[in-house]
């Protein structure tokens, strides 16, 4: 059953185009990352879909209901900002219960006390319902505006940034508990996020949006197996996909600065991005015929792992690696990019050239 739906949505801010034409659905407990960089338009889709902001044009349906003239108060919807919005002045306890104390969802106290305990016991804050806001630490903060929006059981979460604030350790613990919270409520969710690996984790599928614009909404292996745009290679992987300039000619595709010629569609003198997936990027720490010489510009150490930066030239790309791999910083290594492995954009607009993907769908 779709949940919601936007079609057409635009808005914009005097001369700042925040949303263009966005379309997008969601199925009943599915959770949608919308991925993009700072000012992409992921707050302003949010504001859009909770009423606190009026698009120019194009419409929100809610369960197939039209609500785009609707009031905020009258939206089945509960959002988390990255900010936490929570009232100082009030305990953890009273803060939880807040929206089931309001005039459109009152409650019985006695439901909201069995509802604030079950919400505070699912995120690990029991002990913290007597505290007041200011005692209380960033993680901490965060667990209390997670569980102040699931207490009313909205039929749609609007997750801004939630857990962008937080350290590394702490983002990591919050992600599976959000996901196993959701999973076992069955929640219909929109997880806003710039940061990939914490939208990975979490999410179903993915939106892709810059500049106001859908680039794409898929699976994560769909995208990664049919990128429709340069953007899309920049902000999905860890690392993201590599990209390299090139023009075309005669004889094929040159990359711009490198030894290396592969085949491609296009006319001569054509422009255009190679990307490609820093996993299928082919090492070596040989002179090997058909390799491009780099030099291991900097090392990552992830455990069982590492990551290498190599540069070329103006050109670089992170690969993962085995430990075992001699390559130290300042090393030369070579490497290959496999014709059959690559992708072809458009240099001016960014937009795919080939079509159809070259690696099966995860």
């Amino acid at each position: 059953m779709t949940v919601l739906r936007l079609s057409g949505l635009s808005k914009s801010f005097g001369a700042k185009q925040a949303l263009l034409d966005v379309d997008l659905s969601m199925e009943e407990g599915e959770v949608l990352a919308l991925l993009g960089p700072t000012g992409a338009g992921k707050t302003t889709t949010l504001r859009c879909i909770a009423g606190l902001e009026k698009p120019d044009r194009g419409s929100v349906h809610l369960d197939n209901r039209d609500v785009t003239a609707t009031s905020p108060r009258e939206r089945d919807v509960a959002v988390v900002f990255e900010g936490f919005n929570l009232l100082p002045t009030l305990s953890v306890f009273d803060n939880i219960a807040f929206p089931l104390r309001s005039p459109v969802y009152r409650r019985p106290e006695d439901e909201v006390r069995r509802e604030v305990a079950q919400a505070a016991a699912t995120l690990r804050i029991g002990h913290l319902l007597d505290r007041r806001i200011e005692q209380l630490s960033g993680g901490e903060k965060q667990r209390v505006a997670i569980a102040r929006a699931l207490v009313r059981r909205p039929r749609v979460y609007l997750l801004d940034e939630p857990l962008s604030a937080l350290d590394l350790k702490l983002r990591e613990s919050l992600q599976g508990e959000i996901k196993a919270m959701y999973q076992a409520t069955g929640a219909t969710v929109i997880y806003a996020s710039h940061d990939y690996p914490s939208a990975a984790a979490i999410a179903t599928r993915m939106a892709l949006i810059e500049k106001g614009r859908i680039l794409q909404c898929a699976t994560i292996g769909e995208i990664i197996a049919d990128p429709r745009h340069a953007a899309v290679g920049r902000l999905v992987g860890s690392p993201s996909m590599a990209q390299f300039p090139a023009h075309v000619t005669g004889q094929g595709i040159e990359i711009d600065g490198l030894p290396m010629r592969l085949p491609g569609p296009g006319e001569a003198g054509g422009s255009l991005l190679v990307g490609i997936w820093p996993e299928d990027i082919e090492l070596t720490t040989r002179p090997t015929d058909g390799y491009a010489e780099g030099r291991v510009w900097a090392t990552d150490f992830r455990g069982r792992d590492k990551a290498i930066e190599v540069r070329v030239g103006s050109q670089r790309f992170r690969k993962v690696v085995e430990l075992d791999l001699q390559a130290q910083q300042g090393d030369p290594i070579w490497f290959r990019l496999p014709p059959g492995r690559v992708f072809h954009f458009d240099a001016a607009t960014g937009e795919r050239i080939d079509h159809g993907p070259t690696r099966r769908a995860a």
